[in-house]
């Protein structure tokens, strides 16, 4: 991938550069910021950039040499990916990363490597499983950097979501992290940093990569829909919040059921103490969602919560954050959130959040969620 593909993110990519062509660049490095920001991009023109055998300008990979050539296909034998995987209906055991290289070379290239993890799940049929970075993965890492390189002068690991690489795949690679073979780098991604082990953390060079700008966001909502107005598209790009994977979801058949189902499940909480047995058969009907969508909807929640309060505080550029839901909700539920409620709300969706990661049972965690919810509501 080429650095003029990455989606804005110019002064970073400055940094970058300088970094490289003053061999000053670090040996591990940790890209950290939301996947719509460009995590992956990212780390795939910063990998082909230092592999690229003819940057006379230095301005970005030539896109002619040979590396470049199976660089922008993911092909080149001396580029390694390790991302989150798990068991599926043709893999039964025994999975890693290696597995489905083939599928997840598609999926980068189908996205132009602006993608999520939960797309990567649906992608490759992981159904309601959670995806790991396991041992096997952790001892392919070693072996592939090990040999000797095949054709270039440097062999890169990219770890895409490396927070969900579990403690025993962790302790496998602390050393060769530290202490990698010369030419070799290792380029890490995450969404989460709080969730990476601290003997992981210590061992790489993190670089935040900030949410995408206005101009930049603009550019892109116009270009997925050239038809928006003026005033269509500063919407969307406030609501985005510099995040391009957001642009598609904003104007979808999800984010149209994520609105649906926050008014439904708020019109019930808002109800807790009259309505328990049609709570209890809402949930019965919800809960069968997969555990990858009840912790996107949570997200979702949050977000919007975030919205309506600072709606109600008049922050400037703040677009109304109910513009996929009916008049009377959207004129009425934003006066409920609160400085008397904003912070029980968030531990309330926290909690659930943190049930779902534990394997709890979902109807009961989301009644729980909802009882509790209006319980908050009803502080405003």
């Amino acid at each position: 991938m080429l650095f003029s593909q990455v989606r804005g993110q110019r002064q970073l990519i400055s940094k970058i550069k300088s970094l490289i062509d003053n061999n000053h660049f670090p040996h591990a490095v940790l890209f950290t910021g939301k996947d719509g920001y460009g995590n992956l991009a990212l780390a795939l023109s910063t990998a082909q950039y230092i592999s690229c055998t003819n940057k006379e300008d230095k301005e970005d990979s030539c896109n002619a040499c040979a590396s470049c050539s199976k660089y922008m296909k993911l092909i080149h034998p001396d580029l390694h990916f390790i991302f989150p995987n798990t068991t599926t209906d043709k893999i039964d055991k025994n999975n890693d990363a290696s597995i489905f290289m083939g599928e997840f070379r598609q999926f980068v290239l189908n996205t132009n490597a602006y993608c999520s993890l939960n797309q990567w799940y649906d992608f490759y049929g992981a159904g309601n499983k959670q995806g790991a970075i396991n041992v096997r993965d952790a001892n392919n890492i070693i072996s592939s950097l090990t040999l000797k390189t095949y054709e270039s002068n440097f062999k890169i690991m990219i770890i895409w979501n490396v927070d969900k690489m579990n403690q025993e795949a962790s302790d496998k690679i602390l050393k060769i992290l530290e202490e990698p073979y010369p030419n070799t780098f290792f380029i890490l991604t995450t969404e989460h940093k709080d969730k990476i082990i601290p003997t992981i953390l210590s061992r790489v060079q993190q670089i935040a990569v900030p949410p995408l700008d206005n101009d930049t966001m603009t550019k892109e909502v116009r270009k997925y829909n050239p038809n928006f107005t003026d005033e269509q598209v500063k919407e969307r790009v406030a609501l985005c919040e510099g995040d391009y994977n957001r642009i598609a979801e904003i104007d979808g058949e999800k984010e149209i059921k994520l609105s649906t189902d926050f008014v439904e499940i708020n019109r019930y909480a808002m109800q807790y103490n009259k309505s328990a047995k049609n709570i209890s058969a809402f949930v019965d009907v919800f809960s069968k969602n997969t555990r990858e969508q009840l912790k996107l909807f949570l997200t979702y929640c949050s977000k919007t919560i975030e919205r309506c309060y600072l709606y109600n505080k008049n922050v400037p550029c703040i677009a109304h954050p109910l513009s996929q839901m009916d008049d009377k909700f959207k004129a009425n539920y934003p006066k409920f959130i609160t400085d008397n409620n904003i912070e029980g709300i968030y531990k309330v969706l926290e909690q659930a959040q943190k049930n779902i990661d534990r394997n709890a049972n979902a109807k009961i965690n989301l009644f729980d969620m909802i009882i509790k919810l209006g319980m908050q509501l009803e502080r405003r």
